[in-house]
């Protein structure tokens, strides 16, 4: 079974393999242990403890045996003593080594395996290493595979969220992953606050609890597949939590392992916290730069939109007159007719008139924003009414064109002009890029999950290059000589109005795929629709 992340880390895998080649790694099987030091220190606490319960025993022997069992002569015999303490260290010497050994490994020296010396490196290096994804992969694939463990995963703690989420996991599919979330009231969480630091044992734990509190727990546990919970604490914060489970059902650890799983956990822990702040100061730095970004971009629209209002009204009134004009010499009969240069001239007029009203046109609903009345629309319903303004030109130039509507699909709060003028432009646009024989594909989705209309037009026309995607929303850029370039930028504001958002992929010689998603305001479509049926409407607030 494999890491969460495919491509593990290369330090993961080379300590992996160093492990693997130098022997087994339970408990059980640990043989190779870091010797000189305890050794020679076990040998001489053994020799002291040996020499000193001999000395002893020689000297109150002759004061408990009976001189009528051992005659004075003995027990003043200068071989007396080195009898006596070589009794005792050959009866005595198997169990004094063990209690020696217990003691050491309990006071002084814990059992280091390679494996645990493989995760300490580990720990080691991940100190200078502040990125929380790196560092979240490193963690669960080589605790997972040093230790041959069926499962992993490395929880941290969003606290915009107030919750933790699975950073990394080993064993784990990607999908099952994203749908762990903890709360910071879920009976994990209690119980870690109140124990600490300790590692949890599903087993003792649940057997320890009432049986209400064993089955909440144990669905947190079984939703994280583990068996052992390792806290990670920083200053008493909890930052994370290491869940794991292993391969074999019937595999124990002792209290030896237990007391590595919290050194481990005490080493890593600080990396997590300071890999956690970095993340999350560059979340703020990017709200930073979005928020400026914003706010120039809101600046120059409103410089735009006085501008665009001022100019669209000094022109707009002589173009309708000079195209007034134009048309009425055209439509003149009599006996003298027009010359031919001059009618064509009148038609260029009446032409390029139609399209400067256009450029003044959009240049006004831009900069009147939404102020045309909103109502219960039928997005299906727009978009089959604008489909059939280009069905005409798209059939001519051999455009398909599809639509695939969510039958969910509810009705939208909105100003029904503003709707139609975003179906026009994107279908439009996508006309004119595919020029002829080719597709477009309009798509409308209700994501109920996250409240979104989503819209997505997709075309097979040229494509746009990389180096002008971040130009296509501007004023007045095109590519085409007949076109504005105003109709993207215009869809743009209409979908900022609404709180949505709008973006393009592109690939030249493939296509492009315009994404606009609009948030669906529940709650004022609710109150639009009680409106209309003279119905109060209450909420949550409301005090009956």
């Amino acid at each position: 079974m494999g890491p969460f992340v495919p491509n593990a880390s290369r330090r993961s895998k080379e300590r992996t393999r160093k492990t693997k080649e130098d022997g087994p790694i339970f408990k059980k099987n640990m043989v190779s242990h870091v010797r000189t030091p305890k050794t020679i220190l076990k040998k001489i606490l053994v020799g002291l403890v040996l020499f000193s319960l001999g000395a002893l025993v020689a000297f109150l022997l002759p004061f408990l045996i009976p001189s009528s069992v051992v005659s004075a002569s003995w027990s003043h015999h200068p071989l007396f003593p080195i009898l006596v303490m070589t009794v005792i260290f050959l009866v005595a010497y198997k169990s004094t080594e063990r209690l020696v050994k217990k003691f050491l490994e309990k006071y002084f020296f814990h059992k280091k395996t390679f494996a645990q010396m493989t995760l300490m490196d580990l720990a080691s290096d991940l100190a200078v290493n502040l990125d929380l994804q790196e560092v979240a992969n490193l963690v669960v694939n080589t605790f997972g595979e040093v230790l041959q463990l069926k499962t992993v995963a490395l929880l941290v703690s969003d606290p915009l969220q107030n919750n933790f989420e699975v950073a990394s996991a080993y064993g784990w599919t990607i999908s099952a992953s994203k749908k762990v979330r903890l709360a910071a009231d879920t009976p994990l969480l209690k119980m870690i606050h109140r124990t600490g630091p300790h590692v949890l044992m599903r087993g003792p734990v649940l057997q320890s609890l009432a049986w209400q509190e064993a089955n909440a727990l144990a669905r947190d546990l079984d939703s994280l597949q583990a068996a052992w919970i390792i806290p990670l604490f920083v200053k008493g914060e909890l930052v994370g939590i290491l869940a794991f489970g292993a391969l074999v059902p019937d595999t124990v650890f002792d209290q030896g392992d237990f007391h590595f799983f919290r050194e481990f956990a005490a080493a890593i822990a600080p990396c997590i916290h300071n890999a956690l702040v970095v993340k999350r100061l560059r979340e703020l730095n990017l709200e930073l730069q979005d928020s400026q970004s914003q706010w120039i971009q809101k600046t120059k629209l409103t410089a735009i939109e006085k501008l665009a209002a001022g100019i669209a009204h000094e022109i707009h009134n002589p173009l309708a007159i000079i195209s007034g004009k134009a048309q009425v010499l055209l439509m003149q009969k009599g006996p003298k007719q027009l010359e031919p240069n001059v009618q064509d001239a009148l038609n260029t007029i009446v032409k390029q008139t139609h399209r400067a009203a256009d450029i003044t046109r959009k240049l006004l609903m831009y900069s009147q924003g939404s102020r045309g009345p909103q109502e219960r629309i039928s997005l299906e319903k727009v978009l089959d009414e604008t489909l059939a303004l280009l069905a005409y030109q798209a059939s001519i130039d051999k455009i398909e064109i599809v639509r695939n509507l969510d039958p969910e699909l509810p009705l939208f709060f909105a100003n029904m002009q503003e709707i139609r003028e975003i179906f026009f432009n994107l279908l439009l646009n996508a006309v004119e890029a595919v020029g002829s024989e080719g597709k477009i594909v309009l798509e409308l989705k209700y994501r109920r999950d996250e409240e979104l209309i989503e819209i997505v037009c997709s075309d097979t026309g040229r494509g746009i290059p990389a180096e002008h995607l971040d130009k296509v929303f501007n004023p007045f850029y095109t590519t085409r000589h007949e076109a504005v370039g105003l109709g993207l930028f215009v869809t743009k504001q209409i979908v900022h109005r609404y709180g949505g958002s709008i973006r393009v992929e592109s690939q030249v010689g493939i296509g492009s795929m315009f994404t606009l998603q609009l948030p669906y305001a529940v709650e004022a479509a609710r109150n639009a629709e009680a409106k209309k049926a003279d119905v109060p409407v209450l909420s949550a607030k409301t005090e009956v």
